[in-house]
């Protein structure tokens, strides 16, 4: 097994195909493909294509290493669009699932026409009906070359579908003597049911250019407001409003996907950051695409972008983690923790070479990133990286001297669901050590982990104890136990709004007792309206998400 792995780390760095080499790699154990994997995911990009290519064209279908290879070729088309021909050749047509938005995207974007060509005919040869409307935008563009193999890849598609597409073209200024052909060859090898015409000959308005002609310089951000009058709810002044719209979107993932949709170019970010989080309680699959398209835009903000990524670790298949492995390294902490917990539920071989790769790089954005990742309390993500002796030395310093205790007792877990139970004890003798300082405690409550993750950082930063819970009628038990130094919460917690939780609470502990504070990416809220709230339920005050440590610090009030 040495000698072969030797071989292949060979081939990684010299670019040198050995045939019989790579075979017998698809006759290795799983522990011995695992090894394999790591270094093909880290190799570079043309030894990587030649490689999965010869593999992927070598094995059957059935093979079990054959979605690994599918997965890590996945996430390199995202990056480099060469390596979709891969994924073309080896999905079924009636069937593409994953790639769908991945060749949509590469459309929209790519710019080299012989790469482009590559597609239309692939998609001809193999009947992809699925791209019959993006073909089509192809026949508006002056390019005369993409349009002629844009209409040969809809004459060889050939379905109902193409037909009427080609119909519809037909009616406008694009419409050539190359249209009217492809429909009359088309027509003539089947009986097509004509499409209905209207009585008067209306010109069919041509389809949105692609991706890469709409996105590029903007003038002003389009601020506008939605016509729905429940999207307007939540964008409201009155938090009351927005209360309303939550409880009616809570349940309607389709309704909440079309309006993310129609409002992806809307900058409002209130409207942005609400459609998301209910994208994220309503996990709507067809809003999946709409959500990796946002991860490539350059202009959102942090709010948006942490939203964003925390609606994605909802999803539990993603058809890439491409698009989010290059935010773990964002210097907006909170973002980054969004984006690593939302790798945590995807954690594949493309993401744990990459992140690797950073660590392993030797700078001091590695080490936060290692650190980031523990702080994050990621269970799949940091077992993975535990063969890295870099992670493992930057994790055992950081636990040892400084890592709260929320993020020791997930370093514990894991050592104990790998039997190493000796250095679990002593990992586990230094949590509890740090559980009995006397230090100012405070509850934070929140349905998304991220936000839990995000305080408990900030809280373990100031000196005080973070105690973190998902839902509400798990805090009680604590905060009856024992009188925290203040709670922070958001306005809506599970299906329980904070004006109901807060007057719980009161029957406990007056404001001057247990203070409770709002912490929210809720903006532009009415002042009076919220003070008038605020007043009448005992809640102490407002904090944007993520607070400042004065905030934080200024709370435990001498405690």
């Amino acid at each position: 097994m040495t000698s072969l792995i030797t071989k292949f780390e060979g081939i990684i760095k010299t670019g040198r195909m050995h045939s019989d080499t790579l075979l017998q790699i698809l006759n290795l154990d799983e522990d011995q493909q695992q090894a394999v994997v790591e270094q093909l995911a880290l190799a570079q990009d043309n030894v990587a294509y030649d490689i999965l290519s010869f593999l992927m064209n070598t094995m059957g279908p059935t093979h079990p290493l054959r979605s690994r290879l599918y997965q890590l070729t996945m996430d390199r088309a995202h990056m480099n669009f060469k390596f979709a021909m891969i994924l073309i050749n080896h999905t079924n047509p009636a069937q593409p699932g994953a790639i769908t938005y991945l060749i949509r995207h590469i459309l929209r974007k790519e710019t080299n026409k012989n790469l482009l060509k590559d597609i239309f005919r692939a998609a001809g040869r193999l009947g992809m009906e699925f791209l019959v409307d993006d073909l089509a935008e192809f026949v508006f563009y002056d390019d005369l070359e993409l349009r002629k193999e844009a209409i040969i890849a809809m004459e060889r598609i050939g379905t109902s579908k193409a037909i009427q597409r080609l119909e519809q073209i037909e009616q406008t200024d694009k419409c050539g003597p190359d249209i009217l052909e492809t429909l009359a060859f088309l027509k003539s090898k089947r009986k097509v049911t004509p499409a209905p015409q209207s009585s008067k000959k209306a010109k069919p308005s041509p389809p949105k250019k692609p991706y890469r002609q709409t996105h590029q310089a903007k003038s002003e951000p389009l601020c506008q407001e939605p016509e729905d009058p429940n999207l307007r709810l939540l964008v409201s002044p009155k938090i009351e409003d927005r209360f309303n719209a939550f409880e009616y979107y809570g349940d309607k993932g389709p309704e909440v996907a079309d309006a993310l949709h129609d409002n992806l170019e809307n900058q409002t970010p209130d409207l942005i950051v609400n459609l998301l989080r209910l994208v994220a309680r309503t996990i709507p699959q067809e809003s999946l695409g709409d959500l990796l398209t946002l991860t490539e835009r350059k202009d959102l903000n942090n709010a948006i972008r942490f939203s964003l990524y925390t609606a994605l670790s909802h999803y539990p298949e993603l058809e890439s983690t491409a698009p989010i492995v290059k935010a773990v390294t964002d210097p907006v902490i909170f973002v980054s923790m969004a984006a690593i917990r939302a790798l945590d539920t995807h954690c594949s071989d493309y993401v744990v070479a990459e992140i690797r790769k950073k660590i392993e790089f030797g700078t001091k954005v590695g080490e936060m990133l290692a650190t980031t990742i523990l702080d994050t309390c990621v269970p799949q993500l940091i077992e993975a990286l535990m063969p890295s002796d870099t992670f493992s030395y930057i994790s055992s310093n950081y636990l040892e001297s400084s890592a709260p205790a929320k993020v020791i007792d997930t370093w514990v877990t894991i050592l104990e669901k790998r039997k190493r139970t000796s250095t679990a004890k002593k990992f586990a003798r230094i949590r509890d050590k740090r559980n009995q300082t006397d230090r100012p405690a405070f509850v934070v409550i929140h349905q998304s982990p991220t936000y839990l993750d995000v305080f408990s950082r900030l809280i373990h930063g100031c000196g005080f104890c973070a105690q973190t819970f998902l839902g509400p009628q798990e805090a009680f038990e604590f905060i009856v136990s024992k009188k925290p130094a203040g709670i922070i919460t958001d306005f809506f917690i599970r299906q329980m709004r904070v004006n109901d939780l807060a007057r719980e609470i009161r029957e406990f502990y007056s404001k001057e007792e247990v203070p409770l504070i709002v912490s929210s990416l809720q903006r532009h809220l009415d002042k009076k309206n919220l003070a008038s709230m605020f007043q009448k339920c005992g809640i102490n005050g407002f904090w944007e998400f993520p607070p400042k440590t004065s905030q934080i610090k200024s709370l435990a009030g001498g405690k």
